[in-house]
Order: C-alpha cells, then structure tokens, then sequence
C-alpha cells in the first residue's frame, strides 16, 4: 500500500489542498506548529476511507470533495468524488465494488486531539448496529487504537511465544521481569495467567433470551454464535480455577451478571496455537466491539520484583508499545497507518529514538504498510532522513505543504530552543551522560535544572557545578532508568543521582529502595539503591508552614502525610514580592504554585534575581553530591 497522491477542497483550514508522494519511504512525517493542519490531514484521510468503506452499505455523508490515488499490489488506483458523483479510474460508479482498497486504516491517536478520537468513535458505532446477532462476521476496516487499548495490545504480545521477539521487546521496554500474580507473604509468583472480565454483550442487553441459567454449553457467555463462539470455547479449556493454588474470585457471578475468568497463558498458547498474532487481536477488538470485554490483563512484576498492572505504565512510557503493537500485528495487510502526533506525551529521549524504533520494527511492513506521522516534536525528527519530512505551514492566508531541510524545520519549530547538530546530538541521555565526566543528576523537568543550576551559582559564585543536571522529563522515566541495570554496566565508573518533588514522586522514591544514607528532611532524605552507584534524593524541606503539607510529627510510624506537596518552586516561598506566584487551594487548603504553564518563566526570569541567601535549603543536596561522588572540588 502507498498514497501516491491526495487532494482535499475543503477540510476544516486545508482549502484546495495537494499533496504527492513520491513512492520511496513506507514513512512520511508531517510537522508543524499547533494548528498548522497537519491532524487535519490525517482527519480528512479518516473521512475519506470512512466514506469508502461505507460506500456500497450505509453510506456515509461526506461534505468536501477529494480526489486520492494509491497503489495496491502494484496496481495504481485513482478515486474522484465530486459534487456527489464517484469515479474510479476516471468512469463514473455507482458502486466501490471490488476496487482494492487498504485492508485497513490503523489510526493511532495520543489523546491530545478529541476530534480523531470522536471520527473513530462515530465509525465504531456505525460498526457496531451492522451487529444483528451474536456473530461478528467481519472485523472492522478502520481501527483506533487509543489508551483504552493499552491493556488488550499488552495481552496480545505477551501471548506470543517466550523466545518471539516481539514478547523479548515487550519485555525490555516496560521493564518486566516476571508474570504471574504474587503470591501473599512471599516474592513467588503463579504460574502465567490473564485475567478477563467479560459482561453482558449489547445484543443481549434488556433481552431474556440470552440470560444465563446453566452457565454450559446451551447458554454459556450470552450464547454467543459463530466465530465468537468458537474463539470463546477454545478459551474455556484453558481456564484455570485456582492459579498457583491461590483461592481468586472466578467463574460466572450471576449478581453482577458478568465473568470473572484466570486462563492459564501456557495452555492458551497451545489451544490458540493456529491465531496469529492479528487473529488474536481480532478476536479480542470482536469481543470489546460486542461490548463484551470490561477488562483484559495481565498480573506482572518489573525488575527488581515489584508489583505491577498494566495502569503502572503512563501512556508515556508506553507510546512506543503501541506502535510496535500495531506494526506488528498488521504487518502482512495492505494498510495505512495514521500516527496523530505519537511522540506528544514522550520525553525527547524517547522522540529522538522513536522512529529509529518504528523504521526498525516495521521492516517486513515496509512493502504494504504506509505511515503518516505527523509531529511538532524537533527531537523526533533528529533521526530522519530529510526526504522524509514534510512542514505544514501558513502562506497567503493558506496552508501549504512544503520541503524544507531538516536543519530548518527543526530551528522553526523549536524556536531555536534545541539548538540541532546533525553530528552531536545531546538530545539522547546516552550522549548526555557520554559527554561528561562528571555524575549526572536526573530531574523530574527543565525547570528543575534551570533552577539548581541558578541555585548552585549563587551557593557557590565561580565555582563549576560538580554534577551534570539532566532533564529525563518525567518522574516515571527516572524509576524505569535506575531499576535496571543497562546504565550502570555501561558506565560502571559513573556515579548517578536523582532528584525528585516531595510530592506525588514521593511514591516513585519510597518505591526504589535503597539504603538510607540521610533521615533528616530538613537536609533531604536520601537513599543508595542497592548494590548500585546511585542515590535517590527528595528535595530538603524548609522548616515553615509548607512543612506541614508533607510531615507529620506526631504519627510515630508513618511520617510523611498522603498526598505530599512540596515541588523546587516552593522554595521560594515566602519571598517579599513573591506572592503571586503561589495561591492556596480552596478545597485542600494546601499553598500551590499558581500553575505548570508558569513555570519556565519563573525557573528563567524570577528566580535568577532572587538574592543568595534564599538558596541556602539548597545547600546541603550539593554538599551531599560532593560527597557521595568521592571527587574534591575546589
């Protein structure tokens, strides 16, 4: 599958609008700043191939004209609807008929644009009233997948053989260790399970005749029918009513008129041994459809044995599954693929190395899958070819698509805040910590370092600051980075430090361990992860009334309050002239900062005209890094 062409009259801001490819990249990247037009792109795609598939059954309205044309197995198709009239390969139709089109539109969207998520939305309900019965006979042609799909494409890669690669990269890339469900008391685990919880289909809903009396074979899960059946059957024999001997809520809870099921994934590997990963996915995406399927997961430990579900991953840390997934899953189907900004919630870590995973991952694909990315992320881009980028931008009052290079792209959309070389990137951590000789302390954003970089010149006035301070962009990143052990076998001799708010990071910190190596709050408690050379750290806190937002004296066992709340901008609290920068929370009562949209220029333009004095709290975290990194600093 390849776009070769598209034209659009008019689409929300796209007026007369053309775009071609040229055929040599499965992967084209359309950036831009928000509200260039580039969503609107893939949006437009969307209603286009919406109207397609829907052409000959239940046609749906569409209100622009189009022209798009595409090769299929090596033959070029051109379709043309204008002012209501449709033509394939320049005859009119009055049908698509057997005219080749992508077996699927795969559309990724991150959350950030509600308008994909409700075209998809409006599509699925469609979808769903063909569903007369029991049965689903066919799948669908347009498939979203979304947060809510995290679950379901976790289960399926999981599914896969112990030594596949896509289970080994699974693995890898969320940091998981063992499955099973922890068994109390202990660190074992049971054996590999799923766990499903299945409810009352929409077919059956306010119709007795698929009520469940016998829970057997005559009415068994709302006497589904056909392929549904069938693929259900199959799971029932692999259900195991007692995992690792451990007594669980299963079975056919009539109250609730729903199943709570464990298969054992072992003996579900053999009895689905003839799905391939894409029937799997079929099947459960068949079963969510029904509206069957509540909840789909699969009980884990990440490495060091802790604890886990799938709602331990933010969507963040996640991003990169969801395209391995899909690629994955569709990779012998003639399809076309619409990312809507996947590196939105990413840390540019991981944008920097994104598309080298997608290129990577999708190689089989790349003669019948097309991807259309868009972007307004600089560090995704770092690591594409140019002939590969396409910038949406404004002339004449009109949007345009355009080629530019890369290094320009990159400058206008970064504003010249990522100052780019094509040779020495320091976007990647790896390089980050590569180019330096001295420790590195990861912190939870760029503020933070803006702010301990003013902090450690006013402390310490000519001094150089003994300690590199990396933004790994979010809270969750710094646990998954520490928790393995990649980083310190390739630089053994390192010494690594990590900074974290006195708020809901306090979790991400207590959770890691480590033994103390400071217990008084008021110089910031620390800890050294064992067998590691690495330390956690929690901002000192100052002995006012924000104190009170964390500690309570008079627990003897639990000192620090639930929902703790002290982050590095209030440190400045309390400052003459200050005050409004901070506001207090009406239904906590607890002093916040006014707000994260604020934050850059505080950490830039307020806090370096703040005198000396006022950085002191600051003063005991370095002293501690001087001293734990075993180097002597004039």
């Amino acid at each position: 599958m390849r776009l070769k062409s598209v034209y659009i009259s008019e689409y929300k801001n796209l007026k007369k609008f053309s775009l071609s490819f040229d055929g040599a990249s499965f992967i084209n990247i359309f950036v831009g700043k928000n509200g260039s037009g580039k969503s609107n792109l893939l949006e437009a795609l969307i209603e286009i191939f919406q109207h397609l598939y829907s052409f000959d059954s239940d046609r749906s309205e569409l209100l622009f004209n189009y022209s798009i044309q595409y090769e299929i197995e090596g033959k070029d198709i051109q379709i043309d609807w204008k002012d209501e009239a449709l033509r394939i390969n320049g005859k009119v139709r009055k049908t698509v008929g057997k005219t080749a089109l992508p077996e699927n539109v795969l559309v990724y969207y991150s959350g950030h644009n509600t308008a994909v998520e409700d075209l998809l939305g409006r599509y699925e309900a469609s979808f769903r009233k063909q569903i007369k019965k029991a049965d689903i006979t066919d799948s669908r042609k347009l498939i979203g997948i979304g947060s809510e799909y995290k679950e379901l494409l976790l289960t399926v890669m999981l599914l896969q053989p112990n030594t596949s690669k896509a289970q080994c990269f699974i693995k890898q890339k969320l940091g998981i260790q063992s499955l099973g469900l922890e068994k109390p008391g202990t660190t074992e685990r049971t054996e590999p399970v799923i766990k499903l919880i299945l409810n009352r289909p929409q077919y059956a809903l306010g119709n007795s005749d698929f009520d469940i009396v016998n829970d057997d074979e005559s009415d068994r899960y709302w006497k589904a029918e056909g392929i549904t059946k069938d693929f259900l059957d199959k799971m029932h024999t692999a259900i195991t009513r007692s995992p690792g001997d451990l007594t669980v809520t299963n079975g056919y809870m009539s109250t609730d008129d729903h199943y709570i099921l464990y298969y054992d994934i072992a003996k579900l590997q053999a009895v689905l041994q003839g799905y391939s990963p894409q029937d799997l996915f079929r099947q459960f995406d068949n079963l969510k459809t029904l509206g069957m399927l509540s909840e789909i997961s699969v009980p884990l430990g990440l490495i060091g044995n802790v604890n886990a579900s799938i709602n331990h991953f933010s969507d963040g840390q996640f991003q990169s599954v969801y395209i391995y997934a899909v690629t994955e899953l569709f990779k012998d189907k003639e399809c076309l693929t619409l990312l809507d900004e996947p590196d939105a919630f990413l840390h540019p870590e991981w944008q920097f190395d994104y598309l080298k995973q997608v290129v990577e991952i999708s190689e089989e694909a790349a003669k019948t899958n097309h991807i259309l990315m868009s972007s307004h992320s600089a560090s995704t881009l770092c690591n594409v070819e140019e002939q590969q980028i396409s910038l949406f931008q404004l002339e004449d009052s009109k949007v345009v698509c355009c080629q530019k290079s890369k290094k320009d792209i990159i400058s206008e959309l970064s504003d010249s805040f990522i100052q780019y070389s094509e040779d020495q990137s320091k976007l990647l951590i790896d390089n980050v910590i590569r180019s330096s000789s001295r420790p590195i302390m990861f912190v939870e954003g760029t503020t933070d370092v803006s702010i301990l970089n003013t902090a450690y010149q006013k402390l310490y006035p000519g001094e150089d600051i003994p300690v590199l301070i990396q933004d790994a962009f979010d809270r969750g990143f710094i646990k998954v980075l520490l928790s393995r052990n990649e980083i310190f076998t390739a630089y053994p001799e390192k010494c690594f430090f990590a900074l974290f708010d006195f708020d809901d990071a306090y979790d991400d910190w207590r959770s890691m361990g480590g033994d103390n190596q400071v217990t008084d709050i008021e110089q910031g408690l620390c800890r050294k992860l064992t067998d590691k050379n690495a330390y956690t750290l929690l901002l000192p806190l100052p002995d006012n009334q924000l104190k009170d937002q964390v500690w309570d004296d008079d627990n003897p066992v639990e000192k620090i309050l639930p929902n703790p709340l002290f982050c590095i901008e209030h440190v400045f609290w309390g400052i003459d002239g200050l005050e409004a920068w901070f506001k207090t929370d009406n239904r906590s009562g607890k002093i916040k900062f006014k707000g994260d949209k604020h934050k850059v220029k505080f950490a830039t333009e307020v806090v370096p005209a703040i005198d000396a004095e006022h950085f002191e709290i600051l003063r005991p975290l370095f002293e501690l890094i001087k001293t734990k990194s075993g180097i002597e600093y004039a």
